[in-house]
């Protein structure tokens, strides 16, 4: 058992100011890409790894990590709505309808390569604007991070296909 002073003295032992302390914005955008960064390394050598699929064998792959981050970002909507957090709410609510858009971009990315990017971005730009505005608890920052990761994991994974495709 170790031994505790401010019983014996009487004084109060007073948080550090260090954990009490937010998250940055600077700390958070770090985050942000640096998970991100990760999770598209991550579904890029699983790509070359696994080699080429057919298409249901993507919709396939690529159905459970959106749902995740569906869920992720549920979770994360909730407490922005709980905090009054309006336009933190709002980042989330456009990062639902970039993850929602994704299957459907996919289905026109024969016609242009380029069109198949503007979901991830979307998505990967709402996450940076929630990255902008949140100042609440760190929780929701780590389901942010988790999201950036699956996003740019399959991101990668997919325009690995894209591109070589």
């Amino acid at each position: 058992m170790a031994f505790d002073g401010a019983r014996v003295s009487q004084t109060a032992i007073l948080p550090s100011p260090i954990a009490s302390e937010a998250w940055r914005r600077s700390e958070r955008f770090a985050l942000l890409l640096g998970v991100s960064a990760l999770g598209a390394a991550a579904g890029f050598a699983g790509t070359l790894a696994s080699g080429r699929f057919d298409l249901w064998v993507l919709a396939v792959i690529a159905a459970p990590v959106l749902a995740l981050t569906l869920y992720l970002t549920g979770a994360t909507l909730t407490e922005a709505l709980e905090r009054r957090a309006h336009g933190c709410a709002g980042a989330c609510m456009l990062h639902v309808a970039a993850i929602l858009a994704w299957p459907l971009t996919a289905l026109f990315t024969p016609l242009s390569a380029a069109i198949f990017w503007i979901a991830p971005l979307a998505a990967l730009s709402a996450l940076v604007l929630f990255a902008s505005c949140w100042s609440g608890a760190p929780r929701a920052i780590y389901r942010m991070a988790g999201q950036g990761a699956l996003v740019a994991a399959l991101a990668a994974h997919q325009g690995v296909f894209v591109i070589l495709g």
